[in-house]
């Protein structure tokens, strides 16, 4: 568990609104997802401190300073921290393609953490074991799946979406 992260969602105010990424290795897909996070108002991202790139100077230009406004925690057991949030009342949500239901179909108007998957294979088993609930984006064109930062992009704003319409 991160004291630092627990520490932090104890000064928040509002529902927790969080971003998980799961091994993000590509550094301007971090940069482009911290920037996306900071638009939707997200309070804070966690990331692994291992297998996953941290906050370089080429997230810190890609992230044009979000990484300066929205707190990044690179915890060392992220699974621990997932459990954490659990017990706080945050619903986990993760993204699969193999997932029944859609983006559209969830309800994110309560506490979320939002967990998006590495570039090439997702999620980590344990990650995805601890998710509370899985949704995929509804794909028509012939690609069979966004980039990590443009899906996280879409995600973040449908929840945005939802919580303003409360």
């Amino acid at each position: 568990m991160s004291k630092e992260v627990e520490n932090f969602l104890n000064t928040i105010k509002e529902v927790p609104f969080l971003l998980i990424l799961d091994t993000v290795q590509d550094p301007h897909n971090l940069g482009a997802c911290l920037r996306s996070a900071n638009a939707a108002g997200v309070q804070a991202v966690i990331i692994p401190k291992d297998k996953s790139v941290g906050v370089t100077d080429v997230v810190k230009k890609v992230s044009c300073g979000a990484h300066e406004v929205t707190p990044v925690f690179q915890v060392t057991n992220l699974a621990r921290t997932i459990e954490m949030l659990k017990e706080r009342g945050i619903w986990i949500y993760g993204t699969s393609d193999d997932a029944e239901s859609t983006l559209y179909q969830q309800d994110f108007k309560g506490p979320v953490a939002l967990v998006m998957g590495n570039e090439g294979f997702g999620m980590r088993r344990l990650t995805r074991d601890l998710c509370d609930f899985f949704f995929k984006i509804p794909m028509y064109g012939s690609v069979e799946c966004l980039n990590v930062s443009v899906a996280t992009g879409v995600c973040l704003f449908e929840v945005v979406r939802q919580k303003i319409k409360l």
